[in-house]
């Protein structure tokens, strides 16, 4: 192994993928892996030739003068400012998320727009809501309605794919589309999906007086980030029924450790009869974590080979002093 490349993974996570991605390594690479720990981090990121990580803490900047990659494992990326990086490391993410984010908004739409968890929870107790035998309320379809899409990325486009199946119609704007066209999307569909990325445009993008503009039985479903649309204008449509119902698998806050217990807003949206509410779970699958895992291999053996790199969203340029030894 005196001729691999050092490849240090430091994700809590890397259990769940590292075998996967060893095995689908063309390139010679001597694999650590380890915690999101700086304390673990520290003694193995000097000689590191590409790391796997949420985020390199500032502190290790000099010991990782010889890093030249780092991938993220998700869809986002926490370094937003180049000098958070070493000069010529490039950052890069991966995708893959788009099939189970997909398939959730559908379980949403389903499951908001039929009605059937809450006659299933009644049938338990002998209830026959929702039958029209002993005079039942007719439930809803999504069959023939109108489908409004805000981003049409890779989640946009994998849910447009889906609602054909369901006879859905589907009109689509991107995020960065003249208001004009957002108000007209979100006045003439029955079911609007937020899937845009989250931008200086795009934050509290959509406002009180833009959910004013949605149907009275309209559903909203937002798998992107919660800051697009405005919280306390979130809860207030909600709570007063602007329009029906919404499902909520962003936040506004998250928990930094895996045992705190918090509801993702200041506002009890899970208390709302109207509202699934869930905990940013959409996409994590173990095929989507294999499917990632296989690109991000792809990527180093890309490295490896001297070809670019894909989705690299920023490449570092500190040039600092180390100073005194980290």
């Amino acid at each position: 192994m005196t001729d691999a490349r050092k490849l240090v993974v430091f994700d809590d996570n890397a259990p769940l993928y590292v075998d996967l991605l060893r095995g689908a390594l063309e390139a010679e690479w001597d694999v650590k892996s380890g915690p999101n720990s700086t304390i673990w981090l520290r003694d193995h990121i000097a000689d590191a030739d590409a790391a796997i990580g949420l985020k390199l803490p500032t502190e290790l900047r000099c010991k990782a003068a010889k890093l030249k990659l780092l991938l993220f494992p998700g869809a986002g990326f926490m370094h937003r400012d180049p000098e958070e990086l070493p000069e010529g490391c490039q950052h890069a993410n991966v995708y893959e998320h788009e099939i189970p984010v997909a398939e959730y908004v559908f379980l949403a739409l389903l499951t908001l727009a039929t009605g059937q968890t809450e006659s299933a929870a009644a049938f338990r107790h002998g209830e026959w809501l929702g039958n029209g035998r002993v005079g039942g309320a007719p439930r809803r379809e999504l069959f023939g309605g109108m489908l409004g899409l805000i981003g049409f990325g890779h989640i946009g486009r994998e849910v447009a794919r889906r609602a054909e199946a369901f006879g859905l119609r589907v009109q689509a704007i991107r995020s960065k589309a003249a208001p004009e066209a957002l108000a007209a999307l979100l006045s003439t569909s029955d079911f609007v999906v937020v899937a845009c990325p989250l931008t200086p445009e795009t934050k509290g993008m959509l406002t009180g007086e833009r959910l004013r503009l949605m149907k009275p039985n309209a559903i909203l479903v937002n798998v992107a980030r919660a800051e697009i649309v405005e919280e306390a204008a979130l809860f207030q449509a909600l709570r007063e029924r602007w329009f029906a119902a919404a499902a909520l698998d962003v936040w506004y806050r998250y928990p930094a450790h895996a045992d705190e217990r918090l509801h993702g807003s200041q506002y009890p949206f899970h208390e709302l009869p109207n509202v699934l509410a869930t905990p940013h779970s959409s996409a994590w699958t173990g095929p989507m974590i294999a499917r990632r895992a296989r690109q991000m291999a792809a990527n180093l053996d890309r490295f490896a080979r001297g070809e670019p790199i894909e989705r690299v969203v920023l490449t570092g340029t500190w040039r600092g002093s180390c100073g005194s030894p980290v």
